[in-house]
């Protein structure tokens, strides 16, 4: 395997408590249960690209083989190499979903994936090095119905690829566009997908899978062997305004701790651009986290932090390391944790972060902790493992 993925663990659980995220994996387990009951007769593909939406594939990963899980899915070759060193299992069901180069097509067989085929030309180019080699390359093929993004749109470009020599065609999927949404008219586009999407592929009697979390969520009635869990693995909603039989837990907790405190009169400014002018005396505490550890710098002067079981709101702007918020009601102390994302309240959870900022999902804000930021499971509340990437 490449020696450029480093997947460094601190076998002896020390980290760095400048600011951390904390994988509870108590709760990872209860929303795979979760979402086996929501769906008991679809096998779950565990969707884990972006490192595992930033929790860290090797936790979750390691957790879900625990579990028994035997199927993931990611976007690209850097992750599938990633999941096999972390399972050392070259058997399990591996879909890349994204881009693969011509000159990576070996890695292809060296890995063993299952290769996403969206067009005619790249499955007549993978079908031609495999017929060149000899071998024969595991494919699903992803169907558009309505996204317009990756995916083949008719029944001759699918026909084309069925016959190809140097391919194994096990499947076939689509992604939803509008599963998430209420509103009746995207109710009859998602339905419309998938009446499309059988129409197109029944005939070839091939397993397939459509549900993605918004459909899982709200969909889990219609059909397909295997189903694609992503984000609702973690506990966020595909959408926290519609009710839904699917019971989540939120896994990560994101952390600091206090770093300094000052009281400052009013009238004080407050941080780059005096954003803040104190309007009464207030007790100011520094964080040492920013937004180069992915707390978003448009949380500044709309953020809100837990410090000893009191909101706390954070006050002028979020710099690259550090962060100020205002404790004057928390009884703060240095070295008091603060908790900037968790479900404690409903005020630091990652849904509600996200309305704050507006014109960003639940997906942007987990996905875009910094690499910097070690990942430490959690069990029983005890730390039994710690990741940190350099």
């Amino acid at each position: 395997m490449s020696k450029s993925i480093n997947l460094k663990i601190n076998q002896d659980k020390t980290f760095d408590r400048r600011c951390w995220a904390e994988i509870d994996l108590d709760k990872l387990d209860f929303n795979l249960s979760s979402i086996k009951k929501q769906c008991s007769d679809k096998e779950p593909i565990m969707v884990v690209k972006a490192n595992a939406y930033g929790h860290s594939d090797v936790i979750c990963v390691k957790e879900y083989y625990r579990l028994g899980q035997r199927s993931f899915a990611v976007s690209n070759l850097h992750e599938a190499e990633r999941l096999r060193r972390i399972t050392e299992d070259e058997s399990c069901f591996v879909l890349v979903f994204g881009y693969i180069e011509e000159s990576r097509f070996e890695d292809i067989l060296r890995l063993n994936i299952t290769v996403s085929l969206g067009s005619v030309e790249f499955a007549r180019r993978l079908s031609g090095f495999a017929e060149k080699t000899g071998t024969k390359i595991k494919a699903n093929i992803a169907v558009d119905t309505g996204m317009s993004r990756v995916g083949v749109r008719t029944a001759e470009e699918i026909e084309e690829i069925i016959k190809l020599g140097g391919l194994e065609v096990t499947g076939f999927y689509f992604h939803f566009a509008v599963a998430d949404m209420p509103e009746e008219e995207h109710r009859r586009f998602t339905l419309g997908q998938y009446e499309k999407f059988i129409f197109l592929t029944e005939k070839y009697g091939l397993p397939f899978h459509c549900l993605n979390s918004g459909g899982i969520a709200f969909y889990p009635q219609l059909g397909g062997e295997m189903m694609r869990p992503g984000l609702i693995l973690f506990g966020v909603s595909a959408n926290p305004n519609i009710e839904s039989t699917l019971e989540l837990k939120q896994v990560m907790t994101l952390k600091s701790v206090i770093d300094q405190i000052k009281v400052i009169p009013e009238g004080t400014d407050i941080g780059y651009g005096r954003t803040y002018t104190a309007d009464r005396e207030q007790i100011i505490a520094l964080l040492p986290v920013g937004y180069a550890d992915g707390y978003s710098r448009k949380l500044s002067n709309k953020g809100i932090v837990e410090v000893n079981g009191v909101l706390c709101p954070v006050r002028g702007r979020i710099c690259m390391d550090q962060m100020m918020v205002d404790v004057t009601e928390a009884g703060a102390k240095v070295g008091d944790e603060a908790v900037l994302f968790g479900d404690g309240f409903k005020e630091t959870t990652l849904d509600y972060a996200a309305g704050l900022i507006g014109e960003t999902i639940t997906h942007e804000l987990i996905c875009g902790i910094s690499a910097r930021v070690p990942r430490v499971a959690v069990r029983n509340g005890d730390v039994v493992e710690v990741v940190c990437e350099r």
